[in-house]
């Protein structure tokens, strides 16, 4: 029997990514912001994981009928739920961020569960309760 050669990864190839959507990238996205949408077609495109908090759909999302763009983008997404265990740990961010947020801080603490870039126009607060959190990741504006 044949020994299997080693994977070696291909030249020019970029593993997948993960990235989790704040309200500003689907707001861009809601508004027709074709720039927005092209680069959120080109993450699916390479196989990134897109997460969307479900409390930042909720925030978005107003009238679904009029909304076909929003809800086409929000069922490529992977939304993740707020539950009850949430809380405890938001809430100490928020405290030790010295914020109010909720929903920034579900979204900081997504980002660094899942190890995924921010794409927000909340970046300075985001990048602050990242900072909290001890963790380096990437923020990017819509």
């Amino acid at each position: 029997m044949a020994a299997k050669a080693p994977r070696v990864p291909v030249v020019g190839t970029v593993r997948p990514e993960t990235y989790v959507y704040d309200a500003g990238a689907l707001v861009a996205i809601d508004k027709r912001r074709d720039d927005v949408l092209r680069r959120h077609e080109v993450r699916l495109a390479g196989g990134d994981k897109i997460i969307v908090p479900a409390p930042v759909a909720a925030q978005v999302v107003r009238d679904p009928p009029r909304q076909a763009r929003l809800m086409l983008t929000l069922r490529t997404c992977d939304v993740v739920p707020f539950g009850e265990d949430h809380a405890g740990p938001v809430g100490s961010l928020l405290a030790g961020a010295g914020t109010a947020d909720v929903i920034d801080g579900f979204v900081a603490l997504t980002a660094a569960q899942f190890g995924g870039a921010v794409v927000t126009s909340d970046g300075e607060d985001i990048r602050h309760l990242l900072d909290t959190l001890g963790v380096r990741l990437a923020v990017f504006a819509p």
